[in-house]
């Protein structure tokens, strides 16, 4: 006796449509957990103790507490790239002697990691 066939298709057919409703699912998970601007500067705070702040004059600033000192960083650029499932973010300070510092991460389902 062969397999029945009926209207809605095979064994094989089944498989292929939970398959695909799995990862239509798990792209909708990364794309609704990818990490924005805001949650990486609040991760910069916590992994390197960068903290942003905004006055209505000048804007966003930054300054880094080390062993208690506080400095205050400038900006001087920086890159974020959403991809959909995963973002990158890149940020340049440069500290009052000028001195650069590049922090580099990457974020997928609402975390950040350095890279």
């Amino acid at each position: 006796m062969k397999g029945e066939n009926t209207q809605h298709g095979g064994k094989k057919g089944a498989g292929l449509r939970t398959g695909i409703v799995v990862l239509v699912v798990l792209l909708v998970i990364l794309v609704m957990t990818n990490p924005n601007e805001e949650d990486f500067v609040a991760w910069l705070a916590s992994e390197h103790d960068i903290h942003a702040s905004y006055d209505v004059i000048d804007g966003r600033s930054f300054t880094q507490t080390i062993d208690g000192e506080e400095k205050k960083l400038h900006y001087k650029g920086g890159h974020i790239g959403h991809m959909g499932i995963f973002s990158t973010y890149s940020y340049r300070f440069a500290d009052t002697e000028e001195k650069e510092i590049q922090i580099v991460a990457a974020g997928i389902m609402n975390m950040l990691f350095d890279r």
